[in-house]
């Protein structure tokens, strides 16, 4: 048996392999340039205790952390790129709509579900700005024309928004860690593990029959008869905003539609999104829109996605 020197979850890209990491990052970068997005190349090591901007809480149970002996503070291995692009948009000075493309290298303590992997090479694009409608679509054109450029034809594309969770929560006014609890719960879909929770807290008969409600709310466009006809506006805009989107995508891909089981960081407010191809297991990239706070509180929107090229390889290998 040879000693690789590797730790479990991490691998070298040797021959081939690396043949095709090269020439996707070069494909994908080429398409963000087209679209007018600007590469940034962030570091891959911050402080700590401001890794993550306002998303700090989400990102640094997922960070490998050490203390750095020259400034003798703590110092965390980026996990996630996006929120390290909203950083760089702060001190660029958060002023009007900007564009931000990268590829880079991300660490995280657990590994991947499909790649069984703790690092992961990731590509992708942020947009600052008021976000509208029409950048929605462009965002979600642009990942779909990314997906398609590598060969994946059967495409299925999962949307959702946040405000109805989102809604629901706030209106039981949870501590922080009994919300990020019940939103675990939520995800999973275990309607038993959600009427354990919310009788231990004597929630309301009717908070869990609107949460069940929307944990089983997926699946077709038809799901969204649910939220047009909800008593709540923001349930009903919601619906009417994703209809809006999905009726400018491209019809030769399959929609799934979701509100309660989101990918990635919980950092998202708004729309958020994941791509799967046909017998793939996991999703190949996800995204979303987030905000992040700056100077006097004020808030920068933000939408974008990352495409997580160690699994494409994987799956252009074993197709």
């Amino acid at each position: 048996m040879i000693n690789t020197g590797l730790p479990d979850g991490t691998e070298d890209f040797v021959g081939n392999k690396a043949k095709e990491l090269e020439s996707l990052r070069n494909s994908l970068l080429s398409k963000f340039y087209k679209n007018d997005f600007q590469l940034v190349i962030p570091s891959l090591i911050e402080f700590s205790d401001t890794i993550g901007g306002s998303a700090n809480d989400s990102l640094r149970d997922f960070s490998y952390s050490f203390s750095d002996d020259i400034s003798s503070k703590e110092i965390s291995i980026r996990p996630d790129i996006s929120q390290q692009i909203a950083r760089i948009d702060i001190q660029q000075g958060a002023k009007g709509k900007k564009k931000y493309c990268y590829f880079g290298e991300t660490v995280r303590k657990t590994t991947d579900s499909l790649t069984k992997s703790r690092t992961a090479f990731k590509a992708g694009v942020e947009l600052f700005g008021k976000i509208s409608i029409a950048d929605e679509i462009s965002i979600l054109n642009l990942l779909i024309s990314c997906i398609k450029s590598t060969g994946k034809k059967k495409i299925t594309l999962s949307l959702g928004r946040t405000e109805p969770l989102i809604e629901l929560i706030s209106s039981l006014k949870l501590d922080k860690n009994n919300s990020k609890i019940l939103k675990n719960i939520m995800s999973s879909k275990s309607q038993t593990d959600l009427e354990e929770f919310c009788n231990s807290l004597k929630i309301k008969r009717n908070y869990i029959h609107e949460l069940k409600n929307l944990m089983v709310v997926n699946g077709s466009i038809n799901s969204l008869k649910y939220l047009k006809k909800h008593k709540n506006k923001k349930f009903q805009e919601s619906a009417k905003k994703l209809e809006r989107v999905v009726k400018s995508l491209p019809k030769a891909v399959n929609y799934h539609f979701e509100f309660s089981d989101f990918p990635g960081f919980d950092y998202h407010e708004g729309l958020v999104f994941s791509v799967h191809v046909e017998d793939f297991g996991s999703s190949l990239a996800k995204g979303g829109h987030y905000k992040t706070k700056y100077k006097d509180n004020a808030v920068r929107e933000a939408l974008g996605f990352d495409i997580n090229i160690s699994s494409l390889i994987k799956n252009i290998k074993d197709s």
